[in-house]
């Protein structure tokens, strides 16, 4: 089990500080556990067709019947019309998809037929969302929810085999929460899934770093902007995949994603000619950029994060992907990966005899 440090420390290049105790001197105020969990269902890619099995396996990483469970999951590429989770005694509070702010699955991979093959055909065209779950009969009461579009209308040019049109719609969900007969702090819980990826890395010198930056910035603007009946003491919890990790090491994962997948694309050096970079290193260099720009925007806006890579990798190629901002220090009882996919390129035993997903989940719980 991986356990987040409470001690002041830094953590992915952010500075994250001890605000809480659990233990408290008689006549002083008790804070308030929330276990959160981010979840991405991998539009049900993965998931078994035994669904007792599956059924049994999200209830042990969620604790469900348990009285640690996770109170409130945050899921991204979950499928509008599909709710696994409900019948562990969680109920779907918003959902993207619902509210008009999601598009099918065809849509989101740009019709590529290698991964429409890995989608079950009766999904293919059913919304991808973002969504929130929250358990029945956990302490925390919804008193708001809602979903906003973060990314913008532009447009991706195509040529050397790729698709040409709108970049794919990115969304974020949000449920505003709060202990149950308590006055005290409401937690904003915000799901969202940035623009990157397979499809959209070949695309990154088309001002993508900047696409990357600006969404976090939205999904941070709502809280600080247009949250409703805001009080000062309210907490921002930015839940989901980033696709990418936080720093960018010249012998790290991403250099040699950028080697394996980026460098020799045909369609990265048609971009780059015409943006007049002609060396690997300048690509490499802008791909950094574009990689790195939604953690770079929130330490910007003085956003901290819950973990940094000492829990794992969430994504089956080794990466942590999967983060929580926060935008303000909240103290972290106990982070961990929970493990639902196995890692691709691995000689270990593998970490689950069960793959629901390509994603692994990360459970946390914060003292509030």
């Amino acid at each position: 089990m991986a356990l987040v440090s409470r001690c002041c420390t830094r953590v992915c290049g952010f500075r994250r500080k001890r605000v809480g105790f659990t233990d408290r001197d008689e006549g002083e105020a008790v804070l308030s556990r929330l276990n959160v969990m981010s979840l991405n269902m991998q539009y049900y890619s993965s998931y078994p067709e035994d669904r007792a099995a599956a059924r049994e396996k999200l209830q042990e990483v969620t604790g469900a019947d348990g009285d640690d469970a996770v109170d409130v999951i945050a899921v991204q590429e979950g499928i509008r019309s599909v709710d696994v989770l409900s019948e562990l005694g969680y109920e779907k509070v918003v959902c993207a998809g619902e509210l008009g702010v999601a598009q099918t699955v065809r849509e989101m991979v740009y019709s590529d037929e290698t991964a429409l093959n890995t989608c079950p055909p009766e999904l293919r065209d059913e919304l991808l969302c973002n969504q929130i779950y929250l358990r029945t009969g956990s302490d925390w009461l919804v008193e708001g929810r809602g979903a906003e579009r973060v990314s913008s209308m532009t447009n991706l040019h195509g040529g050397e085999g790729r698709s040409q049109g709108p970049l794919a719609m990115r969304s974020m969900a949000w449920v505003k929460l709060r202990r149950t007969g308590r006055q005290g702090r409401a937690v904003f819980v915000m799901c969202t899934h940035l623009t990157g990826g397979r499809f959209e890395d070949q695309y990154y010198m088309q001002q993508l770093a900047k696409e990357r930056r600006e969404q976090p910035i939205k999904c941070a603007s709502f809280f600080s902007h247009r949250r409703p009946n805001p009080q000062k003491d309210d907490i921002g919890m930015l839940i989901g995949d980033f696709n990418a990790l936080p720093e960018y090491a010249a012998d790290g994962p991403m250099h040699a994603y950028f080697k394996a997948g980026i460098a020799n694309s045909k369609g990265v050096e048609l971009d780059a000619k015409q943006k007049g970079v002609n060396t690997v290193q300048d690509l490499e260099e802008h791909f950094k950029n574009y990689m790195t720009s939604p953690f770079k925007a929130l330490k910007d806006l003085d956003w901290t994060f819950a973990y940094g890579p000492e829990v794992g990798a969430t994504s089956r190629f080794g990466h942590l992907i999967d983060h929580i901002a926060l935008s303000t220090p909240v103290e972290v009882l106990k982070a961990e990966v929970q493990h639902l996919t196995n890692q691709l390129f691995s000689s270990a035993k593998p970490d689950t005899d069960l793959v629901l997903t390509d994603h692994n989940a990360i459970r946390v719980t914060f003292a509030v």
